[in-house]
């Protein structure tokens, strides 16, 4: 069996983060990081805690924990503890992250233009379920 799908969605997830890396090193910043600052910006109509952002990016806890620790440290977000209940905390974006956001939303998509274009935009919809479905298949 010609195992040449694995090999190639390991080379384009590398290709795309190496991007986000240049480009985020513009600003000062992480591929992760404006990928987070991208997820809140685009969902403050809701609170955002730490576990929304695990689940987003399939990412662990320690690794969320460390992310977040470092952007409130750079000033980039807050976590604010929740009334109701004191464990969890409220993620908010930095006036610094806020001025970021414009550009990194036009930076988000132009990628995602780039990435529809290159697989057709008629395959968008076969392509976007396969991947999901193999991140459910290999998923914890």
């Amino acid at each position: 069996m010609n195992r040449k799908f694995g090999t190639l969605i390991k080379k384009v997830n590398n290709s795309v983060t190496r991007n986000a890396d240049k480009f985020a090193q513009t600003l000062g910043l992480t591929s992760v990081q404006i990928s987070i600052i991208d997820y809140i910006a685009h969902n403050e109509e809701k609170d955002v805690f730490q576990r929304d952002i695990e689940k987003e990016f399939n990412i662990r806890r320690a690794t969320a924990t460390s992310s977040l620790k470092l952007m409130e440290d750079r000033n980039l977000i807050t976590r604010t503890p929740v009334k109701k209940d004191a464990r969890l905390k409220q993620l908010k974006l930095t006036p610094k992250a806020n001025n970021l956001s414009k550009q990194i939303d036009d930076y988000f998509n132009e990628t995602e233009k780039i990435i529809i274009d290159a697989i057709g935009p008629e395959n968008k919809l076969t392509v976007s379920n396969g991947l999901s479905k193999i991140i459910n298949q290999l998923s914890d």
